[in-house]
């Protein structure tokens, strides 16, 4: 009986998997660069695919698409033009795009050579920390703290482990969810690391059905299976999937006559770096701490391991003993705790600061060497008598810093970012990465995230509704979004 419920599943997912990746995504994927040429566009697409130049695009002053135009005669010529930027936001729909783990580097890179230019130039975006998707998209999307970092955490009140896979399938710590129109039923999440580019094809075109259907004036589209493309195919494989956007973004836009105005962002960044598991456990093993699922010894330390990522959390009663020791092991470069109202932050060679926030600003006490690498910046920041700097200030200035706005970012990952914090938190370099050891041998580590370093924390969003600001943080996204689209984001129906 359990094999035959395992080939109607495996049955079932191949026969949806195969129909999700037919049309109607068919915009075509290359221009024709002679009919472009011919009548002075930037781009000319065959769109109804019968061998004639229909539809193209004109490049503004930026190299930004801002005027359509179409044929109607067959003389692939276009007899009307449209300005999209004189289209009103209140006269279209708004796509929302939500894609898994892109870095603002490869975004950009991809829209410096070209692609993506319906789009304002995307905005670099500091994700929260740890760079997780629950976290990260309960920001972006301003809506309500998360139960833990992910789906598996340790409960205090009931001092035991809860979550886990089973969790994750229900959602219960992604309360975002409701805010979304498409999302891939939660059992896509797993084959996208398994078979990502398939899911991706899937996702893409079952959004673009339910926007063809839908009655809403705005649909927040979620692809989860781009995560497990960055995780398997890097950066390159990322690129594909942006190739992928810029047809279904020009296919809406043409079948709209330009009614549609478009944002498309993500939720962390990425390592890019082919990874190998930490031996934390060992090493843990090693200075005589007892890993377990309850606390009841002073030595006893639960380690938390689902996702494979960049960061790693534990749930200790002695947090500054075993913060000591993880900065030991290899492969680790911040070990941060909760200490009163502080936090303490810990690097290699014994290097140790506090971060403390006082009011809406934050002050950063190195008591051995400079963990953060901040003694620079800070000096060319003005400070308050106590010391204290805004993080306005701090967000500019370490935007492309190895640890980009740390101190408010650490400060919230042990106090207001989520209901059930870890008790310490570790930082990988890249190339290391904790997690679940049965999801390891499934999946091939090209590239991952949760850590506090830039490549791991700088995301991104644009838009075709306008320009953003250049520089924000996740939780800044509703309420510049309000201001571009002059009402507030998400839209309440």
């Amino acid at each position: 009986m359990k094999r035959r419920v395992k080939e109607t599943i495996a049955i079932t997912l191949l026969c949806s998997l195969v129909l999700g990746c037919r049309d109607p995504l068919n915009f075509p994927a290359q221009s024709m660069p002679d009919k472009a040429q011919a009548v002075k566009a930037a781009e000319a697409y065959d769109a109804d695919h019968d061998g004639k130049a229909d539809f193209f695009t004109y490049a503004g002053t930026t190299d930004r698409i801002a005027r359509i135009g179409f044929d109607r005669t067959g003389d692939e010529a276009p007899d009307v033009t449209i300005n999209l930027d004189n289209i009103p936001f209140n006269e279209c729909r708004h796509l929302v795009i939500i894609l898994d783990g892109f870095g603002y580097d490869v975004v950009a890179d991809y829209y410096a050579d070209g692609g993506l230019r319906m789009f304002h130039p995307p905005s670099r975006v500091v994700a929260p920390y740890p760079t997780m998707t629950d976290v990260c998209l309960e920001d972006a999307l301003g809506y309500m703290p998360c139960q833990a970092v992910e789906a598996l955490y340790y409960d205090r009140s009931a001092h035991k482990v809860v979550g886990g896979a089973w969790a994750y399938m229900r959602g219960t710590n992604q309360p975002y969810n409701r805010l979304l129109q498409y999302r891939a039923n939660l059992i896509w999440d797993a084959v996208g690391y398994v078979r990502p580019m398939d899911v991706f094809g899937k996702e893409i075109n079952d959004a673009k059905r339910l926007f063809d259907k839908a009655r809403t004036r705005e649909l927040l589209a979620y692809f989860v299976s781009s995560a497990g493309v960055g995780t398997q195919r890097g950066a390159e494989g990322q690129r594909q999937c942006l190739q992928r956007i810029d047809q279904l973004v020009k296919q809406v836009v043409r079948e709209t006559r330009g009614l549609v105005k478009v944002t498309l962002l993500s939720d962390h960044g990425h390592s890019y770096t082919p990874s190998r598991p930490i031996a934390l456990e060992s090493h843990l093993t090693c200075k005589n701490w007892q890993i377990t699922n309850r606390l009841k010894r002073p030595r006893d330390v639960v380690y938390l391991r689902f996702g494979l990522v960049t960061y790693a959390a534990f749930a200790t009663n002695d947090p500054a003993g075993l913060a000591k020791d993880l900065i030991e092991c290899q492969g680790t470069e911040l070990a941060s705790y909760a200490q009163d109202d502080h936090v303490v932050v810990l690097a290699a060679g014994g290097q140790q600061a506090i971060v403390r926030r006082i009011g809406d600003r934050y002050k950063y006490e190195p008591l051995a060497g400079d963990p953060l690498s901040l003694a620079g910046i800070l000096a060319a920041i003005s400070t308050d008598s106590q010391g204290t700097v805004a993080a306005e200030a701090m967000l500019p200035a370490t935007v492309d810093h190895t640890w980009p706005a740390p101190l408010q970012r650490l400060w919230r990952a042990h106090f207001s970012l989520v209901a059930n914090p870890p008790d310490v938190i570790v930082s990988l370099a890249d190339g290391y990465y904790s997690g679940s050891a049965s999801f390891a041998r499934t999946v091939n580590v090209a590239s991952t995230h949760g850590g506090l370093n830039r490549r791991n924390s700088l995301t991104f969003i644009m838009s075709t509704a306008g320009p953003l600001p250049t520089i924000m943080r996740s939780a800044d996204i509703p309420a510049h979004m309000k201001t571009l689209i002059g009402r507030p984001w998400p839209m309440k129906e």
